[in-house]
């Protein structure tokens, strides 16, 4: 079967990890954790929190800075990525990281109170049954919310915004924030593909795609999934 990254993440070297960890530590990255942190708390005050696709972790440590009452959860199909976030994250006692795929996981039935995915989505091998694993363990009349890069987005405007996030730093860092971005947006859906994959799934009738800024970036949407 043909990847869309899966594999390569499985295969994560350590080194690999550390640099990804390393390279994605820029301003409008670290922005976009912070901005979605400040959503998810403005709503969520205690309870079970997934991040699906957790990487480095950064997202989760964001959470906690703003509600430390929450309990954290990681799942990540890479190993070697997850050794990241447990450096990040070692100083939080409420939090379980676990190496996993979406498609099927350990969890219970209607056990989250909310379940999140930031900029993973796009790479998932098969994302109607990964959809449908939330659906199952997520409880019933909460949200998950994934936060995606989409083909559907201003480039003239992307590329300005671009300009100003990378200014304080290297050529080498610009050039090389510029080429992984420009790879993910290749890869990325558009948001009618969004809502094709949506609608095969248990959240078809339940979902909103709605385009928004983070990170002062134009290319995101934020993809409400209600269980009814």
């Amino acid at each position: 079967m043909k990847t869309r990254g899966e594999k390569q993440y499985i295969n994560m070297p350590v080194f690999a990890a550390r640099l990804y960890d390393n390279l994605t530590n820029v301003k409008g990255v670290n922005k976009t954790f912070e901005e979605i942190a400040d959503f998810i708390a403005g709503f969520l005050k205690q309870g079970k929190l997934l991040d699906v696709g957790t990487g480095h972790g950064r997202l989760l440590l964001e959470i906690n800075k703003k509600n430390q009452q929450i309990d954290l959860f990681g799942l990540d199909i890479s190993s070697s990525m997850l050794e990241r976030a447990r450096r990040h994250l070692r100083e939080i006692k409420n939090v379980d990281l676990r190496v996993g795929n979406i498609v099927k996981t350990e969890y219970q039935d209607n056990f989250f109170d909310c379940i999140i995915c930031s900029g993973s989505f796009y790479n998932w091998d098969k994302p109607t049954e990964g959809l449908d694993e939330l659906f199952r363990i997520l409880k019933s009349g909460k949200t998950a919310y994934i936060f995606e890069s989409n083909k559907n987005y201003n480039r003239e405007l992307l590329d300005s915004r671009l300009k100003e996030n990378l200014k304080e730093y290297s050529f080498l860092r610009k050039t090389i924030s510029k080429y992984f971005l420009r790879k993910q947006l290749r890869m990325t859906y558009s948001i009618t593909e969004f809502d094709e994959i949506i609608k095969q799934t248990k959240f078809g009738v339940g979902y909103q795609i709605q385009q928004v800024e983070l990170g002062n970036l134009p290319i995101w949407l934020r993809i409400e999934l209600k269980k009814g």
